[in-house]
């Protein structure tokens, strides 16, 4: 009879393979050289390169919110095919859009009250207008990946449970940009450090659904 250490089978009972290892370390926005408070809106996503991870399913459905001509959250995190709800909160009309590649969608006008639902389908940063209010951005990601985190709250990344192997780390802020590390992860934990720097507006450049600009502020409509 062959008998498994105890750490295997407590490995087994959670579904996490006895060697899988961690990948921990600070990440810092600089904002003109000085370090933001905090991570606010920063994406972490670790892909594998040297095997195919398993693809989660789609999600519970998530909401975000048009409240002040604004959304909320800015950013969120989704599986591709789950379903998102965006409530209309304000005492306006909304009409949100987005033109990428692979995920574009258009709920039309829609009343106080109301919330029109759509699903993403493709992995990948889905960008988020509305048609009618030009500071209205926000970012939707799309993984397919089970090591994906939203860092706000956070010091930096702590992904555990990873298979040991060779990723690639990327790291995201809606006004930094992306950056890509590639790292081994082992047994144990693996430490880095990482840091992004903010050299995008706080509102991303673009045109209305109809690829037109949009009126002065002074013109927009109160509705």
């Amino acid at each position: 009879m062959v008998r498994c250490p105890l750490p295997f089978l407590v490995a087994l009972a959670l579904g996490v393979p006895a060697a899988a290892g961690s990948l921990a370390g600070p990440v810092q926005v600089l904002d003109k050289g000085h370090p933001r408070p905090n991570l606010k809106d920063c994406v972490a996503i670790l892909e594998p390169l040297t095997a195919p991870a398993a693809v989660p399913g789609p999600g519970k459905p998530v909401t975000i919110r048009t409240l002040g001509k604004a959304f909320h959250p800015r950013v969120t995190l989704v599986t591709p095919g789950t379903e998102v709800t965006f409530p209309n909160l304000d005492h306006i009309l909304h009409n949100v859009f987005s033109v990428t590649p692979g995920n574009r969608f258009d709920t039309g006008h829609y009343r106080p009250g109301e919330a029109p639902r759509v699903k993403v389908a493709n992995p990948g940063l889905v960008k988020l207008y509305c048609n009618i209010h030009h500071q209205m951005n926000a970012y939707l990601w799309v993984v397919d990946t089970p090591f994906a985190q939203l860092l706000e709250g956070r010091a930096g990344v702590q992904f555990d449970g990873v298979p040991p192997g060779r990723y690639r780390l990327r790291l995201w802020h809606p006004e930094t940009g992306e950056r890509q590390w590639e790292v081994a992860v082992g047994p144990g934990i693996t430490r880095g450090g990482w840091q992004l720097e903010v050299s995008l507006p706080s509102v991303e450049p673009h045109k209305n659904k109809f690829g037109r600009d949009y009126p002065p502020p002074e013109d927009e409509r109160s509705y």
